[in-house]
């Protein structure tokens, strides 16, 4: 199941009205003028830190997310929950698009 919350544009300032709790996320580049999205990557954790941390000025480069300009979240119970839905989101991408999004390794159980 997708997450249902609206896209929002992947700024600093709209990341500082999400809440730090556990949840999921997708990063996607979205082009209004074509009207086509494409999922860039699928994680999971403390949302507002693993959010910004995707940023190319954050503190790990490896974890930098080239392109993305749109986020959506779903706040989940726990930590097991959120890696549950992370995994069940990339499979679902798999399922959908033949491949994971460009930027998620293999998830680890």
């Amino acid at each position: 199941m997708a997450i249902v919350k609206k896209w929002s544009h992947y700024t600093k300032e709209n990341i500082k009205c999400v809440p730090n709790v556990v949840g999921v996320y997708e990063l996607a580049f979205i082009n209004t003028k074509e009207k086509t999205k494409k999922t860039l990557y699928h994680g999971e954790g403390l949302l507002r830190n693993r959010l910004l941390a995707h940023f190319p000025d954050g503190k790990r480069p490896e974890e930098i997310v080239v392109g993305a300009n749109a986020f959506r979240f779903e706040i989940v119970k726990n930590k097991k929950t959120s890696l549950k839905r992370q995994n069940q989101h990339l499979e679902d991408h798999l399922d959908e698009h033949g491949k994971l999004p460009p930027f998620n390794k293999r998830s680890k159980n």
